[in-house]
């Protein structure tokens, strides 16, 4: 794990010997990010907007035909509540539960019906509250059946108070960035707070951290879903979170060689996406092609 963390604090190194970074070359890896982290967040949690489509919504308002307007709501929600995170930032805030509370409201948009299931195990509807500590048990059943319990709600409050505790003392003695993020984001979600919307607060308050100290968001992809549970499972039977911390900087590694490569003038657009995007625009085209009749 501190080989990872070394590879990280030299590609930052590089990174700050470039900086000031053109307004342009900012503006550019910062949107590329922004579109990556709310796309790839909510789509860990089951979204099913494209990242095309997310991308769409976010820079020019359009909405995915035949996509739910709960999902449409959780991206608007999470790009809010990116904005949030970096004004913030800015403004030198504390990270505390006033502000975790506030940036709840701000990610879920309103209150909404999920599904959940009983203490028993027994499917259920619950209406979920923004801002709110849970008031009802919002345990979850795992693959292999099994119930996880999380922290009982009358326990989340000074659990949670416990944490941002735990948190100013690692900052305030110099632990690295990473390190508090990862746990962090472990804790937070071992806590499970809220009713809904607990694995995408727990990564944005991760990256709050990581780039309140000058490093990159950490941007769990999609297609590493299994890799990024399983890292949180195996803390879980080991107590130890070596592997999460290692998958967390492997995370932020990825964004910061995609701000080195900004700062260089090279591109950072994705050919394998473009490659995609080609490829669902020809397949757009064959569906609707009208039907040839053959001659009577």
């Amino acid at each position: 794990m501190r080989n990872v963390i070394k590879e990280i604090d030299r590609l930052k190194s590089e990174l700050d010997k470039l900086r000031p970074l053109p307004a342009d070359v900012v503006g550019r890896i910062e949107q590329k990010l922004r579109l990556e982290s709310n796309y790839h967040s909510n789509a860990i949690e089951g979204n099913s907007l494209t990242l095309g489509e997310t991308r769409s919504l976010i820079l020019h308002g359009l909405t995915a035909h035949g996509k739910p307007m709960r999902d449409h709501l959780d991206i608007e929600g999470h790009d809010a509540a990116v904005k949030a995170i970096e004004n913030a930032i800015k403004k030198n805030e504390e990270l505390n539960e006033v502000f975790i509370r506030n940036l709840h409201k701000v990610l879920l948009k309103e209150p909404y019906e999920n599904d959940a299931i009983t203490p028993e195990g027994h499917p259920t509807k619950r209406l979920i509250s923004i801002g709110d500590y849970k008031t009802q048990p919002n345990n979850v059943r795992t693959s292999t059946g099994e119930i996880y319990y999380f922290t009982p709600p009358d326990q989340v409050k000074p659990a949670m108070s416990d944490l941002i505790d735990w948190y100013r003392k690692n900052e305030n003695k110099g632990e690295h960035p990473i390190v508090i993020a990862a746990t962090f984001h472990y804790r937070f979600v071992r806590i499970h707070p809220f009713d809904d919307g607990n694995g995408r607060m727990a990564r944005l308050l991760m990256n709050m951290i990581l780039i309140k100290h000058g490093y990159t968001v950490a941007i769990v992809p999609i297609d590493e879903r299994n890799q990024y549970i399983n890292s949180l499972e195996q803390a879980d039977q080991s107590e130890d979170l070596a592997q999460f911390i290692a998958y967390t900087a492997q995370c932020c590694e990825c964004a910061l060689n995609l701000h080195l490569k900004a700062a260089r003038g090279e591109s950072i657009e994705d050919a394998e996406d473009i490659d995609k995007a080609i490829a669902r625009f020809k397949h757009s085209l064959q569906e609707t092609q009208p039907t040839q009749c053959l001659p009577e």
